[in-house]
């Protein structure tokens, strides 16, 4: 949960074929995998926008995706210099 307007820490790790994320909140360590509609929503995709599939799928779509948001930004910056 964010304090004062600041989110907690995100550290991932792989571990040969374990990927851990790792959530540090309010001085205590949480180890929890992100769920398949986090990953969506850190890429930004719509909400279950890969829903029907099994998670392994889901969770190695959205590791390959390019993040939407990041695209708008470089196009956006592209459009303003044209």
């Amino acid at each position: 949960m964010a304090t004062g307007g600041v989110s907690p820490t995100l550290n991932a790790f792989d571990s040969g074929d374990t990927r851990t994320v790792t959530i540090i909140m309010d001085g205590t360590q949480t180890v929890r995998r992100l769920t398949p509609l986090e990953c969506e929503r850190l890429q930004g995709f719509p909400d279950n926008w890969t829903e029907g599939q099994a998670d392994s799928h889901r969770y190695k779509q959205m590791g390959n995706a390019v993040a939407v948001p990041v695209v708008e930004w470089i196009i956006a910056g592209i459009a303003q210099m044209e």
